[in-house]
């Protein structure tokens, strides 16, 4: 009895746990830097995360309306602007006055984001080559430790048409700051991150030292490899902090050690389910469903992020809810006919789309998104495989037993689908409860 009640627990604490976590945040930050100094800044932050700090929802209806967003602008302006600090060879990078653009929104895959720009000028002349940049990020780092800061780092010669990518880095309360040095005018930044004291005392470095490269010579710094790696990570990132897409997986796999017999869909709950007799069966059920659900979500992750498909990203959030939801029902009465891994790839794709807003939102232009969406998918399936590993052998272990069909499928499968329902509700409808999870 006591291994039956410790692996009860132990279930339960893997389901619920990830239910209730809060989604980290994101905002997206563009540093473009020029000859002479000059950094023009573009800052996306979410509304849901500033209306949090400023209460933006004058009359508490719970949507923010394009009035509320504007009247409040330079509150906004003057709550984001400090926590983002520029530097160049130790000196401050100074805000160019009236360089503020006009109040704007954009929507992003998960809901509306205020534009803030402006310009900055550090302390260089023109055709003075630039030594290095430090950036300080430190938004809502007092309020929420999970909350994230992707920075791009671009530079555009005097000579140039358009800007190119340098770089691109994650910054948050365990990492606020992030050192480029250049190699030239506007060379490739070497990654270097520095710990927050020894920014303030590192001694000027003499910008006139770093010569000139020519376009055509501008070294790749920011290699293949760190590059995978950096969106690895973030492809973890997600499937951890996307309760949906775990709820889907939980919901196959506390049924991947049973299988279903013949059961008509009037039946009592679970009638039909049967344990599995080997680890091997058990195993070979989720190889099935893990794989249908990778070989879907990977085709239409790359579809939209190389820009080949865009469904609305209402349409997809509301019918990943929906995904989870047939699924948590299907586990207690047979309303799926057709094999589960066939089911799992149809809802496979849509969750691919859902994946794909992550990627879309770094704003990555289409020739260099390979080996980012590489290291995106390589980190969604490490954390597909890291929830396979927590629930399985818990699952196989309490398989038989009669607590683990009553006190955990039914009610968990239960739960999963009326929070699947809300969820449902609240993206078609265009709402926000508020209070819910996710």
């Amino acid at each position: 009895m006591k291994r039956l009640w410790l692996g009860l627990w132990m279930l339960w604490g893997l389901m619920v746990s990830p239910a209730w976590a809060h989604k980290p945040s994101d905002s997206y930050v563009t540093l473009t830097a020029h000859d002479g100094g000059v950094v023009d800044v573009s800052w996306h932050v979410a509304l849901r995360d500033l209306d949090g700090e400023l209460n933006l929802d004058a009359n508490d209806d719970g949507r923010l309306t394009w009035g509320e967003v504007r009247t409040r602008w330079q509150d906004l302006l003057h709550y984001v602007r400090p926590h983002l600090r520029l530097s160049h060879a130790a000196q401050t990078c100074e805000l160019v006055a009236d360089s503020d653009q006009h109040p704007a929104v954009i929507e992003h895959t998960d809901g509306q984001y205020a534009v803030f720009a402006w310009r900055m000028q550090c302390p260089l002349t023109p055709g003075q080559p630039w030594s290095d940049m430090d950036v300080d990020y430190r938004l809502f780092a007092l309020t929420d430790p999970t909350h994230r800061g992707i920075v791009r780092l671009r530079a555009q010669g005097s000579a140039d048409t358009s800007a190119h990518e340098t770089t691109s880095v994650v910054l948050g309360v365990d990492r606020p700051q992030y050192h480029a040095m250049w190699t030239g005018l506007l060379g490739q930044p070497v990654a270097k991150p520095i710990a927050p004291a020894a920014s303030e005392h590192r001694p000027p470095q003499a910008s006139t030292s770093a010569q000139p490269l020519p376009p055509t010579h501008t070294p790749h710094i920011d290699t293949r490899a760190s590059q995978v790696l950096r969106f690895v990570h973030d492809g973890v990132d997600h499937i951890a902090s996307g309760m949906d897409h775990i709820l889907f997986l939980v919901s196959l796999l506390l049924v991947s050690v049973w299988r279903r017999g013949d059961q008509a869909i009037w039946s009592p709950a679970l009638a039909g389910w049967q344990a599995r007799a080997q680890w091997r069966s058990a195993i070979s059920e989720v190889l099935r469903l893990v794989t249908a659900f990778t070989l879907a979500h990977s085709l239409t992750l790359a579809l939209a992020s190389f820009g080949l498909v865009s469904p609305p990203s209402r349409w997809v959030e509301s019918l990943i809810a929906l995904s989870v939801l047939v699924a948590a029902l299907d586990n207690i009465w047979p309303i799926l006919r057709a094999p589960r891994w066939i089911v799992v790839f149809g809802f496979g794709l849509v969750h691919g789309f859902g994946f794909a807003g992550a990627m879309q939102d770094l704003g990555l232009a289409r020739q260099d998104l390979a080996w980012p969406l590489l290291g995106f998918n390589l980190g969604v399936e490490l954390g597909q495989l890291m929830l396979v590993a927590a629930v399985l052998p818990v699952a196989f272990w309490l398989r038989r037993t009669t607590v683990y069909r009553r006190a955990v499928v039914l009610p968990g499968s239960l739960a999963i689908a009326l929070l699947a329902a809300l969820w449902l509700y609240e993206r078609t409808a265009d709402v926000s409860l508020g209070w819910l999870p996710g």
